[in-house]
């Protein structure tokens, strides 16, 4: 009897580390996961940021809060398609945002992807009337 349960205690601490080494292994490949989305993230928000600052008017800049766009990362014939949220605020010489009307616009950029909860990446760059 003393053996058995010295054999099946022995079962149990091998299981428990292969559990632990295949979760470690799982938690590994979803980080390099994660972080290849947010570079693929990170083009598609930096494109988009030059696309709105090079094609839109100071003026306009406002008409852009609150949008909500789907943008693809291209690979070969497939796509990748990334939510972003557009933010526009006013902001003081210091970048603090501002309540009144100010000759700084900070166009804020996130993008998300279904997979995942929170943002992968977000980008900010002030615009200057």
């Amino acid at each position: 009897m003393p053996q058995t349960l010295l054999a099946f205690l022995a079962m149990m601490i091998a299981a428990l580390s292969a559990i632990n080494q295949y979760t470690a292994q799982l938690q590994s490949y979803e980080a390099a996961y994660r972080s290849e989305f947010e570079l693929m993230a990170n083009a598609v928000v930096l494109e988009e940021i030059e696309i709105i600052d090079l094609t839109t008017s100071y003026g306009g800049l406002e008409s852009l809060n609150g949008s909500e766009l789907k943008r693809s990362f291209e690979i070969g014939a497939d796509g990748i398609e990334f939510d972003l949220t557009v933010t526009v605020t006013f902001v003081d010489e210091f970048g603090t945002p501002s309540a009144t009307a100010t000759t700084q616009k900070e166009l804020s950029i996130a993008a998300t992807h279904p997979r995942f909860a929170t943002p992968l990446v977000t980008h900010t760059r002030v615009i200057a009337q």
